[in-house]
């Protein structure tokens, strides 16, 4: 090879290697070594600025944050990650290295007050994503007035609060202005510097996020008004519209005087169920009597009472049968000991020297839902017996079930059929002309004969039963 190859050789590879570092270098990613980035992306200016009053408006708003974004949010797109209120139009978000830039088409209308909420799906290069909604209000002419709506959208079956429902408040005098907001996970929502005017509120779930309330969509809504400075609260519950009535799907004894009829839809906590058209009978025609229809929450609060009855009236037992044994004792010998065993009052059923030898009375209570007597002071009978729902509502609404109880003023007997019809029922959506036809089997010796549980707790000058009987509402 001739010296000027060999130069020409160690030039082209000197210039390579060259180009290979310089390429190495402007590699993106945290320099070996470092400190982990795990703080993430904050905004650091907005324009226009936070309160500002714009006579005019170029047609654009942004978002600058203080590092590098990501040109992917964590969900969804950039368009639906920015909620404008009110809504005047389709919102279009363009990306940046370090800004968002938000316009909405046709512009942002004079006089009215703006409120751009980003919600937190921003994340940097790392993957570090934005921890909470940022909000920016501003003005094109209107007075910024400090007026609030806010309060919780929740599951009308659950009681619980719904995640990421689009809220609309609809002004009734101007339907093209649409004030729009989004629920947290606990189902809370807010309309800040809302102008006072007679609203419909409606919270929905945008399934297929076009914007658009679809009636098959759940939803629920609300309306109101609301004057200039108010600050209004609003809970309100959301509910998958339904078209079909409820369906009786099966009937069963919980015991000799106790039925459980359940639907395939929730009923409304509220209906009346006395008004409703049931008839129970055995397959030859033999009415049975129904004393009372209850709904699935006034049978567990029947329940309650009872047990709270039998419990006092275990102690009155504890106190006669103390009493008559310290009777026992002092027609034996005029002790001053037995006195005072036969005065008190005060005596308990566990105390080994004075109830050592006496059997206590055993009463038999109502059934739970799942066919089991409940003896006290063993109570496991809840005002919810529904798994996985809260209690009530946020204001203390009662929550719906698919089950109703029957009592009945006759026992069913065993190895018998029973046929039951029930017409006239609405489910929770109001839908009427719900019902349908069953039967049921008691299988010999399948459940307890409790016919006798109300003369059971029928102790003189108690008025227990008649006091569980009128505040249960029972016949």
């Amino acid at each position: 090879m001739s010296r000027q190859l060999l130069v020409q050789s160690v030039g082209a590879l000197s210039a390579a290697l060259g180009i290979v570092l310089a390429s190495s270098c402007a590699q993106q990613g945290a320099p070996p070594g470092g400190p982990e980035d795990l703080r993430p992306p904050i905004v650091i200016r907005t324009v226009p600025d936070t309160f500002e009053l714009l006579r005019t408006l170029d047609g654009s708003i942004r978002f600058e944050f203080d590092e590098r974004i990501s040109e992917r949010p964590s969900s969804g797109t950039f368009d639906n990650a920015v909620i404008i209120s009110p809504r005047t139009g389709e919102v279009v978000v363009g990306h940046s290295s370090r800004s968002l830039t938000v316009e909405l088409v046709g512009g942002f209308r004079p006089d009215l007050v703006y409120r751009v909420t980003l919600l937190p799906v921003v994340r940097d290069l790392f993957g570090n994503q934005m921890r909470d909604p940022f909000e920016l209000i501003f003005s094109t002419g209107a007075e910024t007035v400090p007026t609030t709506l806010a309060g919780i959208a929740w599951d009308r079956i659950t009681g619980s609060g719904v995640d990421e429902y689009q809220v609309w408040a609809t002004a009734l005098d101007d339907d093209s202005v649409v004030h729009v907001a989004v629920t947290d996970n606990q189902g809370v929502y807010a309309f800040r510097y809302i102008p006072g005017a007679n609203y419909e509120i409606t919270a929905f779930n945008d399934r297929n996020a076009d914007a658009v309330i679809d009636m098959m969509e759940i939803q629920g809504s609300r309306s109101l008004s609301i004057e200039n400075g108010d600050t209004v609260f609003l809970n309100f519950p959301v509910l998958q519209p339904d078209t079909t009535p409820a369906t009786l799907v099966t009937a069963s004894a919980l015991d000799s005087v106790t039925l459980l009829l359940e639907f395939d839809d929730y009923l409304d906590p509220g209906l009346v169920l006395e008004m409703i058209d049931l008839i129970v009978a055995t397959e030859d025609g033999t009415d049975v009597l129904v004393d009372s229809v209850l709904h699935e929450h006034d049978y567990l609060a029947y329940v309650a009472m009872v047990m709270d009855s039998l419990v006092v009236l275990d102690s009155l037992d504890a106190v006669s049968q103390a009493a008559a044994m310290a009777a026992a004792i002092t027609a034996e010998s005029d002790s001053t000991i037995a006195d005072s065993i036969a005065s008190d009052i005060e005596v308990s059923q566990d105390d080994p020297e004075v109830l050592e030898d006496i059997e206590p009375i055993r009463r038999r209570g109502p059934p739970n839902l799942d066919g089991r007597s409940v003896s006290p002071p063993s109570r496991e009978v809840s005002p919810n017996s529904a798994g996985g729902r809260q209690a009530s509502g946020p204001d203390g609404e009662q929550l719906p079930a698919r089950r109703v109880i029957l009592l009945l003023g006759n026992p069913v007997l065993p190895d018998v059929t029973y046929n039951v019809v029930i017409n006239d029922l609405e489910n929770l959506y109001g839908v009427p002309l719900g019902g349908g036809e069953t039967s049921f089997f008691v299988a010999p010796a399948g459940i307890a004969d409790t016919a006798d549980v109300a003369d059971s707790i029928l102790v003189p000058d108690t008025g227990v039963v008649d006091t569980v009987a009128a505040e249960i509402g029972i016949r």
